[in-house]
């Protein structure tokens, strides 16, 4: 039996659906469960996409993720700035980074200081939803007793 394109459509949507959905209960948090803190320093596309290709996986797994976007990654987070950095034969970087934050990824932007972030032209107005602020020392203190209970910190 031939399959039309709305059916193919429907079915395509039907699995998005349930990987989503797969996605969020994979990434509530448990007592046991493993955590993979991800240091991005760059907006460069291909550290960008292996970045949030990596954190999807991680959550996919079942292990707590979090994201922090370090000065030299900040156009990544700020509003329509992942939709400019592409790579060919990929989709655009925001629909990786809106599908890490309703998965649970916890993404964070470097925020060294209000002056500092105001002459970059970042604000809390200017972060894509879902995104908050940490300084390097919030970062630490998640990221540090993490890896001694046998977690990761990776910089990208």
């Amino acid at each position: 039996m031939k399959v039309g394109l709305s059916q193919n459509v429907a079915k395509s949507s039907q699995n998005y659906f349930r990987v989503t959905g797969f996605l969020k209960v994979m990434s509530q948090k448990r007592e046991d469960q493993q955590e993979v803190h991800l240091v991005l320093a760059s907006n460069e596309p291909g550290r960008a996409y292996s970045a949030l290709v990596l954190a999807l996986g991680t959550v996919t797994m079942g292990a707590k993720c979090k994201l922090y976007c370090t000065m030299g990654a900040l156009d990544i987070v700020k509003k329509g700035g992942a939709s400019k950095i592409t790579m060919p034969g990929a989709p655009s970087l925001d629909k990786y980074l809106h599908d890490a934050i309703s998965a649970g990824v916890q993404i964070t932007a470097c925020g060294p200081s209000k002056e500092m972030l105001i002459q970059m032209g970042v604000t809390p107005d200017s972060l894509e939803r879902g995104v908050d602020f940490e300084d390097v020392i919030g970062f630490l203190n998640e990221a540090l007793p993490a890896s001694k209970k046998g977690g990761m910190v990776l910089f990208i």
